[in-house]
């Protein structure tokens, strides 16, 4: 009966917490247009512990990166918009079917599937956060976060060539300042040493200590590079092209995977209804700034 009644006062306390922050959105609706469901603020209070002043500012940063980044964040429509549903036929990224022991996500992205001299580094990067926003739905996302494996495999020069350093800089502050989830480990696969400097850059502008959490992969045999992988990641989780149990990424894995992101197609339409008002909140921070 006891834990009965602390279950229901700690259901009590998220449904205050959602409710003052849906009130607080209200109250801002000249300068912040926010989604405001029960699931959708549940996720930036996991991120930052029910801290609600925290959670307001990362809501903020949500959607002012979005704002400020439209040719990442618009005219996604997974189903409709011709560029989305060719790039989604590479599987260039996807999340694999299967979670670790300690139940984290696997999220894979292949940097060199995609023509360089047919997509752009933004064309690409639109389609990964148009996923990254749907993987983000799940509460297993929330909770226990992701596991990221970057595969250089078939990087070319023309590649590299169009990660300039704002570029970087506004990509690395998007998956740090703006998503509400946590990202356990980095893995850089089949990782080229002509890569060093855009890494350096990556390094600078991520504010959190990453040293820990980046393993590299490099290529001095196929085998090797496949067996430092499961150092860290199970073989049964993996697929085959990474030496793992699984069938073959460009399988009906991927397939599976595409139409899993259609269903929530709707969402990435609602995303793009929503923002800030970029003149208005400076002016707010200036403000505040003063006060």
């Amino acid at each position: 009966m006891a834990q009965a009644d602390a279950d229901h006062e700690e259901l009590l306390t998220i449904r205050d917490h959602i409710n003052y922050l849906r009130r607080w959105i209200h109250q801002r609706q000249s300068i912040l247009y926010s989604l405001d469901t029960d699931e959708f603020l549940l996720r930036f209070l996991r991120i930052t512990d029910f801290r609600l002043e925290k959670t307001k500012e990362r809501l903020i940063s949500f959607w002012r990166y979005r704002t400020e980044n439209p040719q990442w964040f618009r005219n996604r429509d997974l189903t409709k918009n011709q560029l989305m549903c060719q790039i989604s036929e590479l599987a260039y990224c996807l999340q694999l079917p299967k979670a670790t022991k300690d139940k984290h996500l696997i999220f894979l992205m292949r940097l060199g599937q995609y023509d360089p001299l047919i997509y752009t580094i933004d064309d690409v990067t639109r389609y990964a956060f148009a996923v990254a926003d749907i993987l983000n739905i799940q509460p297993a996302a929330q909770l226990y976060g992701f596991i990221a494996i970057l595969d250089f495999t078939n990087i070319r020069l023309q590649h590299i060539r169009q990660f300039t350093p704002d570029r970087i800089r506004r990509y690395v502050d998007c998956w740090e300042k703006m998503y509400p989830v946590h990202l356990r480990q980095i893995h850089f696969y089949n990782y080229p040493r002509i890569f060093g400097p855009i890494l350096h850059l990556f390094r600078f502008f991520y504010c959190r200590n990453l040293d820990d959490r980046i393993c590299f992969h490099s290529r001095t045999s196929n085998d090797s590079m496949k067996k430092s992988l499961h150092k860290y990641i199970d073989p049964a989780l993996l697929p085959n092209e990474y030496g793992g149990e699984l069938d073959s990424v460009e399988s009906d894995m991927h397939e599976s995977f595409i139409q899993w992101t259609h269903q929530h197609n709707d969402y990435l339409i609602k995303l793009e209804q929503c923002g800030v008002d970029l003149k208005e909140l400076s002016l707010l921070s200036t403000k505040n700034h003063k006060s």
